[in-house]
């Protein structure tokens, strides 16, 4: 395996690093690895697994630190999910103009937060050729546990129209997130999309996959929906029963 890391030159300047079968290697699939909230691409037990398979298979995988994690930096505080896409968008570009990419053959393993911004990039951006969504992001089912967007939004209102914040969240993080959420959005998607579930993930999580599932075959879209019994919202107690899921559903789009 070769590896090594990138910076790009425009846009939130995003810290990625490529991992190829071999460094002369030309024209191959790539997954990129969209991490979710708090997260970075550095590989941890779901990514290492998946990047040793992809290897194996001749495929290429790209991490990237979107903006306000990692290397990549910045504040939290000035994170949107808007922003989250435009990053996967520059990313997707970039990759496109690699001698190593088939640009037919590129698409995203999302986590978490990170399927938001795959969801909604995907459902504008043709170029995104399959999509496989772990512990979904569709609705603003984010912290629901402890209010979510919607309600801080409704709560709030007066403390984010005078310029405050809350819970650090501002007015555009907040509007963007539940105006533009992947839920309004995921019937356009047009690539093969495959929602991975376990089913010890919360129940919000287990009720947007579903849902959106739900929605793309509602279209007549080409979705996949998998639930693993006691998978939690990670995967990582799952090993390669999930990867397998994964390369079996993924092999034959590619």
């Amino acid at each position: 395996m070769f590896s090594y890391d990138f910076t790009l030159t425009s846009g939130d300047k995003n810290v990625g690093t490529v991992y190829l079968p071999s460094e002369d290697i030309m024209n191959i699939p790539v997954i990129i690895y969209c991490h979710g909230w708090g997260g970075s691409r550095k590989l941890w037990t779901p990514t290492e697994k998946l990047c040793e398979r992809a290897i194996k298979e001749n495929i290429a995988l790209v991490t990237f630190d979107f903006y306000g994690g990692g290397d990549t930096g910045g504040e939290y505080t000035q994170m949107t999910y808007k922003r989250w896409q435009e990053n996967l968008c520059d990313i997707l570009t970039w990759i496109i103009n690699q001698p190593f990419s088939d640009g037919e053959r590129i698409g995203c393993y999302a986590f978490s937060s990170g399927s938001t911004a795959a969801l909604r990039l995907a459902a504008e951006d043709n170029r995104i050729k399959f999509l496989i969504s772990v512990g979904t992001c569709i609705s603003s089912h984010i912290f629901m546990r402890t209010g979510g967007p919607a309600k801080w939004l409704a709560d709030n209102m007066q403390l984010l129209l005078s310029g405050g914040t809350f819970k650090d969240f501002g007015m555009e993080f907040l509007v963007d997130a539940v105006s533009n959420a992947p839920i309004y959005k995921v019937h356009q998607t047009k690539c093969p999309t495959l929602f991975l579930q376990g089913t010890a993930d919360n129940p919000y999580r287990c009720a947007d996959a579903k849902m959106a599932y739900d929605i793309m075959k509602q279209n007549n879209l080409q979705a996949t929906h998998i639930e693993l019994k006691g998978g939690t919202h990670e995967l990582d107690n799952m090993g390669e029963e999930a990867i397998n899921n994964v390369f079996n559903w993924l092999t034959p789009i590619l």
